[in-house]
This record gives C-alpha cells, sequence and structure tokens, in this order.
C-alpha cells in the first residue's frame, strides 16, 4: 500500500509540474504599442480608447487594412507623427483658455504630419475631428483661391468651385466621424472639422502643395519587421500647372498674411471667426513649418462663446511650443 501511495503522489506531482511548465510555457501576453514620433509610448492596448487612438486606428483599417485587434495577436508598434511637446501643449492651452470645450489640431505642411491631436476634456466630444461644423469666414481661402482660378476678384468665388478646392486642399468629401460616414461641406450650410481646416490651411503654407493629413509613420512587429510604412504623395491642389498652383496660393497667402487676426508677419496665413457671441468659433494660422486649426464649441446644449477664444488658445499653444 505505501508503494502505491508514492507511486500515485509522483505521478501527481508529474501532472502538475506539467501544467506548471506547460503555462511557463506560453507566450508572454502580446500588447500594439503607439509611440510618439521621438519614440516614447503614447498609448498600449489595455488603456482607454482616446479619439486620437481611435483616429490612428481608422487611418491603419483603411490605408494599411490594419485593425489593432489583428496586431493584438502577436503585437507591434506603432509609430505615429504625433509631437510629444506639441501634444501636451494643446491639451494645456484648452484647458487653460477655454476649459476643455475646444479643440485644436497641428499639421506639417512639408509632411502632412498631424503634430498635435488635441479633443478637448469632454470624453463625450471630440472636438478635433468629431465635430462637423460651419467654417464661416476661415473658409475665405479655398473661395478666394477658386475665385482665382476663374480670373475673379477675390470675394467672387464660386460656391460649388470653392468646395471642389477645398477637396483638393485636404477636406476630404466624406469623413468617418465618430463611427459614421459624413458628407462635409454639403450644400451652403455643409461644415467641416478641425483636421480637414488644418490640413487644408497648410497646403496653402505648402504654396499649393497637398500632402494628406495622417497620424502614422510606420509599423512593426514584435521583431522589428515593417508591417506599413506611410508614403509621401504630393499633388498641386490649386491647378494642374504647378507653377501656376503656386502663384495662386500665394496671391491668398499674401491676403491672409495681412489678416489683422495675425497680429504680426511670421504667419503665411491667418483668419478667425468674425468676432461675436456665436454657438461655435474658428481659429486657423499657418506657416510653412506649421498649420493650427482651432476650434471651440461643438456641443448642442452649450450657450454662446466668444469668438475670440480660438485665437486665445492658439496663442498660448505657440508659447507652450517655446523652448
Amino acid at each position: 500500500m505505501k508503494r502505491v501511495l508514492l507511486v500515485l503522489g509522483a505521478l501527481v506531482l508529474a501532472i502538475v509540474g506539467a501544467v506548471v511548465w506547460q503555462r511557463s510555457a506560453e507566450p508572454p501576453s502580446r500588447y500594439v504599442v503607439l509611440q510618439h514620433a521621438d519614440a516614447s509610448e503614447l498609448w498600449r492596448s489595455g488603456d482607454p480608447e482616446t479619439p486620437l487612438v481611435r483616429q490612428v486606428a481608422r487611418e491603419l483599417a483603411t490605408r494599411g487594412s490594419l485593425s489593432l485587434d489583428k496586431l493584438r495577436e502577436d503585437g507591434a508598434i506603432v509609430v505615429t507623427t504625433i509631437d510629444a511637446k506639441a501634444q501636451s501643449g494643446a491639451a494645456a492651452a484648452i484647458r487653460e483658455r477655454a476649459e476643455g470645450r475646444s479643440g485644436l489640431v497641428a499639421v506639417d505642411p512639408a509632411r502632412g504630419d498631424v503634430k498635435a491631436y488635441a479633443p478637448g476634456e469632454d470624453p463625450a466630444v471630440d472636438r478635433a475631428g468629431g465635430v462637423v461644423k460651419q467654417p464661416g469666414s476661415v473658409f475665405f481661402p479655398f473661395s478666394a483661391a477658386a475665385a482665382l482660378q476663374e480670373g475673379k476678384a477675390l470675394d467672387q468665388g464660386d460656391p460649388e468651385r470653392a468646395v471642389r478646392v477645398a477637396q483638393r486642399a485636404g477636406v476630404p468629401e466624406y469623413a468617418d466621424v465618430e463611427g459614421t460616414r459624413t458628407k462635409l461641406l454639403d450644400g451652403p450650410d455643409g461644415g467641416l472639422r478641425p483636421l480637414d481646416l488644418a490640413s487644408g490651411y497648410a497646403t496653402f503654407a505648402a504654396e499649393g502643395v497637398h500632402r494628406d493629413a495622417h497620424f502614422v509613420t510606420h509599423v512593426t512587429d514584435v521583431h522589428g519587421a515593417t508591417l506599413y510604412q506611410a508614403l509621401d504623395t504630393p499633388q498641386s491642389a490649386f491647378d494642374r500647372d504647378p507653377v501656376r498652383g503656386k502663384e495662386i496660393a500665394n496671391q491668398v497667402n499674401e491676403v491672409l498674411r495681412n489678416d489683422p487676426a495675425c497680429g504680426n508677419d511670421l504667419w503665411t496665413a491667418c483668419r478667425a471667426s468674425e468676432p461675436a457671441q456665436v454657438r461655435h468659433a474658428w481659429f486657423a494660422a499657418a506657416t510653412p513649418q506649421l498649420s493650427v486649426a482651432v476650434f471651440i464649441g461643438g456641443d448642442e446644449a452649450g450657450g454662446a462663446v466668444d469668438a475670440g477664444l480660438p485665437k486665445a488658445v492658439w496663442e498660448t499653444f505657440l508659447q507652450k511650443l517655446r523652448p
């Protein structure tokens, strides 16, 4: 009997040991890690998904046929275009000047890289890419470019042509807005997103050359193999002839540069909403290095806002970027 018990005990120990060995031999948990442009960590799977993460996921799905769930199976590193300092500065500017009720997007005109994407502090409203609002006076550059294409005065641009100009400059005809396919600039009261406005102004700052705004530089697996690489596809936005397109862009830039909204001549283009108490307001400004669009408002329950607040957010954002 004692021998039988010893044999049974040894068998139990062997089974337990085998189970423990099998568990230890299982592969470690895999993660998808999003990095800032400087390789510092921005997000990893398991963390709450922010509006920025959802924008990255949409881009990977549409441009790279990749999903975060699929990447999570084996592990991957997604290197984004987001500048860590610009991102934190944008969030701070919104918090300090607009009580979180603002969205800010900054784009590099020379590359199309989205450097900052700050949606505000309300988790239910993405004010950087989840609101579609009528742009008002900040749409002027596109109307002016349309007028120049037809040889007319800057204030006589055809509205339908202006929409086509905006689409060539970076405003998509349709956009995924919080999971809903939405037509932008749809009719006289049609709207766009801060993301689109920043991309469009970037085209003017780049002298008429458009590059698609994007969030991802490249994706690698855990072994370093490239799974996706963003492509640079510059296009002349305002005319098939790049020389003529550059002329149109610079003529519009000259008008925008003299806009009192800029406050100085360092910015290639500036435009603000008309001074008033309104339900939403805009500000956009661009140089060859950075195009910034700021929006405030966006929730139907909110009251009137000061049209000067977006510019105040922009000014604070610039202060945060200084060394």
